[in-house]
């Protein structure tokens, strides 16, 4: 009969794989990527096999002890051999691929953690120099109005001895103590039209 090798992998057994021919045992072993010579023999090829499927669990390990013993030569005990010491290679390859997955994924989130420090950082940096713009920005404010309220004060205070008869000022022949409710009360809130209708009014 000949093989059926989807039904072969799906329910494997020995009995199924002694009814193989060579040719048929090449593909099953093909098949589960098991390394032989083409100049092995059937049994030998078979034999791998058998070992392959104990290995993946895939068959009991008593199949091997009722499996056809293979005559010991040294071509078999090389290969058998060198398989062994692929699989082991093949082994420490994915152990050293792992390992540098790992130190990989390490320096990214070392990377990671030193941008978001660098980032913090030069926010709180942004933060104090506009926090000094802002309180330099307030001193100026403060120092402007303090040179207006004084401006003011003055001005004020000129008016007042202005309009005062006991203090002998040259007014030129201008009468002070008429002109005295032209000028507008001093508002706080309201400096700059107090400081234009003043200086207007003195200027006259």
């Amino acid at each position: 009969m000949p093989l059926n090798l989807d039904k072969f992998v799906a329910s494997p057994s020995v009995e199924e794989l002694d009814s193989l021919k060579k040719s048929e045992i090449v593909k099953v072993a093909k098949h589960y990527g098991i390394e032989f010579s083409p100049l092995m023999r059937k049994d030998e090829i078979k034999r791998y096999v058998l070992e392959y499927l104990v290995d993946e669990s895939i068959l009991p390990s008593t199949v091997l002890e009722t499996a056809i013993t293979v005559p010991t030569d040294n071509t078999f005990e090389l290969k058998r051999l060198e398989m062994e010491m692929n699989k082991e290679i093949r082994l420490r390859e994915r152990e050293r691929e792992e390992r540098e997955r790992e130190r990989k994924e390490r320096e990214m989130q070392m990377q990671k953690e030193k941008e978001e420090r660098e980032m913090q950082m030069q926010k709180e940096k942004e933060e104090r120099e506009m926090q000094i713009q802002r309180e330099e920005k307030e001193e100026r404010e403060i120092q402007m109005q303090m040179q207006r309220k004084k401006r003011l004060k003055q001005l004020e205070l000129g008016v007042i001895k202005a309009s005062d008869p006991k203090i002998g000022l040259d007014t030129g022949g201008f009468d002070v103590s008429k002109h005295v409710k032209f000028v507008p009360k001093f508002q706080e809130d309201n400096v700059e039209k107090f400081s234009t209708i003043s200086k207007s009014w003195v200027s006259n």
